[in-house]
């Protein structure tokens, strides 16, 4: 009992130390710290993330800026992160009382972008400059980096308007200027001329600038009269580490919006009421109408859809492996990447391996040496639409023999209608493109002191492309007629050289940049054909030429041309607000003629940064004002590079029984051609507010492009139709606006919107010799450059208007009405009129969320106002000859104003009017990517040496919303190649 009562007593004694024990415990393992966080004045800052560094502990400061966060000891880092202040790491050391100032983070100010030669302060920045960096290249996986760039950059006009696997992008900045040229902006990849379709993987790029307004271009002089692309890429680092990532993604997709044609029943009561229009008003007996085996075939209801047959499900694989480190001498960076991507259609295939390597080397405080080296290799089997002939084929019909053979002819009576499988036999049809690029430069710095530095670089793009085809008798091509096969064959040498001398100068509150350089372009193109019919072995494929037995024909071709350039810009900046700029540019062209091959581009520029004003500061909502205005001029000289010089052509004479062949002159010496200029206004502010939560940039511009090069007619006494000559106008104005705005910031969430918007109007201000309208090429003045001309349709003539319809121009009801533009009651060529191509406006929003290790991204693009020549539409056969679209068409029974009545009368070219139904608003919303990622936590790698591993998966042009039905309006109005609607699985790892 005693030793009982002992051991109770001695366990109430301990108990409360055994307390006292854990609760010190308890306290050594947690740790509450409090404190507030201010600006460098003192205020406290509300919102503030405050977060324990390598975790997801975390909270906010209150509107005092005061903050409390219970950790879970008195070790670790706590992150203090807020817009539009530099971020700050302070450890705890077992403090419980942290009280932070943040300072005014300049770092968007000092951020550095690359302009025309040379980079830049984003603050000292006077022209229109967008700048996209690798996060956002890297966030939509895309074949072409250039398409990461839709929506993102107002002005950039992109679309996507060909799903065929390595299909090129539509690319218009601030509207199209020339009516004759090329319109697509100079893409420049490190320095050196590349062109619209980048090859280069996405995680190989370092940055994008946007160079938009002509003083920001012109020191490019006629390679950037309609705006320059600069693609910098990525460089080794001098940090005496190594890092390795590797990203890659797969992707399955299937056809987007896409409309179906008529099946076997809608197809039949097609042909009856085509049939019935022309007796009458009565329908005709069945047999009158079919063909017997046709009319089995629908009793048996022995039904195709073609559509079925043609589109497969596509595959995407992209895998890119980037190495890159150095020390303080010597920076490398080695890539490498390989795409597949199996098409929509069978035996569609594209294939790309590339790969990248560049060296930086300083060999002493003076001299630094570089060199990089990028090759491309592609191999493309490219297949002919077959979609055509899928969509006129009618359903009625029979495509394979009970032991799977297809049947070329399976419409019964329809000698026309190949089968539209006809190439995807074994052996028929080959068209297989090899591409081969190696794109390299290399430079040398010269030091001569801090202010100066000399630098000379050479660039060498070598382009060897080759096509063959092979398209046997049984093919879509030919259709049971002789066979074709043919190679062509292409080389080109692109080379640079330039020279630049950089003085950079600090005098007090003066600042001086200054450049002088020069520039040498060489573009150097052979071309070789050859082809002919009837080949003896499809076996050869297109390797056996010689064994064509009917219509040889062999070419060859040299294209040459060269631009010698001079060029200069000054910087001044005063007291880091009052900025000006100025340059030159004098280019000298080998394709225009003696005595104008010279063109001198000037551009000037001044940018007033408001907010570094004494009395900005009482402003503490405006953190960033920037005005900008600027003037200048570029050119343009594409035209064939001997133009200018007259030139012969091949003629086939009959001496006797024996052919013979002279030529002749078929074009006329030209020695007044010069350039097309173009000059531009533009003015724009810069502003961040409320801590730069909010940050844009708002542009208006206006550009007029002179001295036109078009074609002007000659007279038959001359001997020759026409010549160019620099002669009308055309003008492009808008409106851009940029904008980020941070909506949430907290320790575990936040929310961030990006906008873009912009408006063009584009129109033709005169041409020719006081030409109005050239309606064979749809230029008319006052118009955009890219219009439709036609009849406007405004409904179907009705029962009831007979009279009405018959005086003004024979039609009766069932037929297209159109509206009388002319006014003067009669239908003739003076009611047609012009729809626009060209979008009223255009606008991107990106919505990205972070929670704890999410990221959601939602990206929706839209192109409001053009019109499109819809195929679908025009695709309706009213002679039901053909298959047709499934349309609201008239009869009595369904006066519908949609489509025409059905009339067997009527053939594809005397049926005036159906090309009116084709002109639609092509004007789209598109939810076009929808993004989820996961971090893993770094607890997760453990001692893997993996820094990081992001998981994500991607929906791409899932969701479309348009005025029509079925059918994605990017596509610009064609039934072929369609968009395709995608899901991506992808992986990013760093090591």
């Amino acid at each position: 009992m005693k030793h009982f009562l002992q051991k109770k007593m001695r366990f109430w004694l301990i108990l409360p130390l055994l307390f006292v024990a854990m609760a010190s415990a308890m306290a050594q393992q947690t740790l509450l710290v409090k404190g507030k966080v201010t600006d460098d004045k003192g205020i406290g800052l509300p919102g503030v993330t405050v977060i324990l560094k390598g975790t997801s502990t975390g909270t906010a400061t209150d509107m005092d800026g005061v903050y409390s966060l219970s950790l879970p000891s008195g070790d670790g880092t706590l992150v203090f992160s807020y817009v539009g202040y530099l971020t700050q790491e302070v450890p705890v050391n077992n403090r419980a009382m942290i009280q932070v100032k943040l300072e005014s983070n300049s770092k968007v100010l000092e951020e550095v972008v690359v302009v025309g030669y040379g980079t830049m302060k984003k603050s000292d920045v006077t022209g229109a400059i967008t700048s996209v960096k690798t996060e956002e290249l890297l966030a939509i996986p895309t074949t072409n980096a250039l398409r990461a760039l839709q929506g993102k950059v107002s002005g950039l006009d992109i679309t996507q308007n060909n799903g065929q696997p390595g299909s090129d992008l539509g690319i218009v900045l601030r509207g199209n200027r020339s009516l004759k040229a090329d319109n697509k902006p100079l893409v420049l990849v490190d320095g050196i001329q590349y062109g619209s379709f980048v090859d280069i993987n996405p995680s190989d790029i370092a940055s994008v600038e946007v160079l938009k307004d002509v003083a920001s271009t012109a020191i490019y002089g006629t390679r950037g009269a309609n705006g320059v692309i600069i693609i910098t890429t990525k460089k080794g680092s001098a940090t005496g580490k190594t890092s390795l990532t590797f990203n890659s993604y797969v992707s399955t997709y299937e056809k987007g919006k896409y409309p179906r044609m008529m099946n076997g029943e809608e197809y039949y009561n097609l042909k009856r009421e085509a049939y019935r229009t022309t007796n009458n008003g009565e329908y005709r007996r069945d047999q009158d109408i079919f063909q017997v085996t046709e009319l089995e075939y629908y009793n048996n209801k022995q039904f195709e859809n073609w559509q079925d047959y043609i589109f497969h499900t596509g595959m995407l694989q992209n895998y890119e492996l980037n190495l890159s480190g150095g020390n303080e001498k010597t920076i490398f960076s080695v890539s490498s990447g390989y795409q597949k991507d199996k098409g929509l259609l069978l035996n569609d295939v594209f294939s790309r391996v590339n790969g990248k390597v560049s060296v930086d080397h300083k060999l002493n405080d003076m001299f630094r040496v570089g060199v990089s080296a990028i090759y491309t290799y592609k191999n493309q089997d490219k297949r002919d639409n077959p979609l055509n002939m899928a969509n006129k084929i009618l359903p009625i019909a029979k495509a394979f023999e009970d032991d799977g053979k297809i049947i070329l002819f399976p419409a019964p009576g329809y000698s026309a209608q190949f089968n539209p499988l006809a190439d995807e036999q074994p052996g028929v049809f080959v068209n297989n493109i090899v591409d081969k690029r190696l794109f390299s430069s290399a430079y040398l710095d010269v030091k001569f002191s801090d202010a100066l530095l000399f630098k000379t670089s050479v660039g060498l793009d070598i382009r060897d492309f080759r096509n063959g085809y092979f398209k046997g008798h049984n093919t879509i091509a030919n259709v049971g007629r002789k066979s074709i096969s043919g190679v062509e064959l292409r080389n080109t040498l692109n080379y640079t050289w330039e020279n630049t001398l950089n003085y950079n100068k600090t005098f007090g509150e003066h600042s001086i940049q200054g450049l002088l350089g020069t520039s040498t372009l060489g573009f150097s193109t052979e071309q070789f054909t050859s082809s002919g019919d009837n080949q003896a072995s499809q076996l050869t494929s297109f390797y056996d030429l010689n064994s064509n037995t009917a219509t040889k024909v062999i070419g060859s071709r040299l294209r040459e041309s060269q631009i010698a350039s001079f060029f200069g810009r000054v910087n001044y900046k005063f007291k880091d607000r009052y900025i000006f700029q100025a340059s030159l540019r004098t280019d000298g062209s080998s394709v225009l003629a003696k005595g104008s091959k010279w063109g001198y581009f000037p551009a000037v520029s001044a940018a007033w940064r408001l907010i570094e004003e004494p009395f900005m500061a009482d402003l503490p909502v405006v953190n960033d004002l920037k005005l900008r205005v600027s003037w200048g001029r570029s050119g343009n000289a594409a035209i064939d590079p001997y133009a200018t010089l007259g030139g012969l052509s091949l003629s086939g004479y009959a001496f006797g029984n024996n052919a013979a062949f002279g030529y002749y002159p078929s074009t006329i010496i030209n020695q007044s051609l010069t350039w097309e200029t173009t000059s531009t206004w533009n003015a724009g502010v810069d502003f961040g507010l409320f801590s730069n939560r909010v940050t844009g940039s708002l542009e208006f511009y206006q550009s007029r492009t002179s001295d036109l090069l078009l074609p002007s007619l000659l007279p038959p006494s001359t001997g020759f139709p026409d010549r160019l000559e620099n002669i009308g106008q055309t003008e492009n104005k808008g409106i851009e606006l940029t904008l980020t705005t941070h909506n949430i910031e907290s320790s575990n969430f936040r929310w961030t919107t990006d906008w873009t918007y912009s408006l063009n109007r584009e129109k033709i201000l005169a041409l020719n010799q006081g030409v109005t309208r050239n309606e064979a090429n749809n230029w008319f003045v006052g118009a955009p450059t890219r219009v439709f001309y036609d009849y406007e349709k405004i409904g179907i003539w009705q029962l009831g208007e007979e009279e009405e319809a018959t005086a003004f121009g024979g039609f009766k009801p069932g037929d297209i009405k159109v509206a009388d533009r002319n006014g003067n009651g009669i239908f003739d060529t003076g009611d047609r009129t012009t729809f626009s191509q060209v979008p009223k406006f255009s606008f991107g929003l990106n919505n990205t969320f972070e929670y704890k290790n999410f990221d959601l991204s939602v990206f929706v693009y839209g192109r409001m106002g053009q019109f499109i020549n819809y195929e679908y539409n025009t695709a309706y056969k009213p002679n039901a000859l053909e298959n047709s679209s499934m349309v609201d068409y008239w009869t009595p029974e369904n006066p519908t104003n949609a489509f025409p009545r059905p009339n067997s009368s009527y053939s594809t070219n005397n049926y005036l009017l159906q090309s009116t139904v084709g002109y639609v608003d092509g004007s789209f919303i598109k939810i076009r990517d929808i993004s989820l990622g996961y971090n893993l936590p770094t607890s997760w790698l453990g001692a893997s040496k993996i820094g990081n591993i992001r998981v994500y998966s991607t929906m791409q042009n899932y969701f479309v919303f348009s005025k029509l039905k079925d059918y994605d309006p990017e596509r610009g109005g064609d039934l072929s190649f369609p968009l395709n609607k995608q899901i991506i699985f992808g992986v990013n790892v760093g090591f």
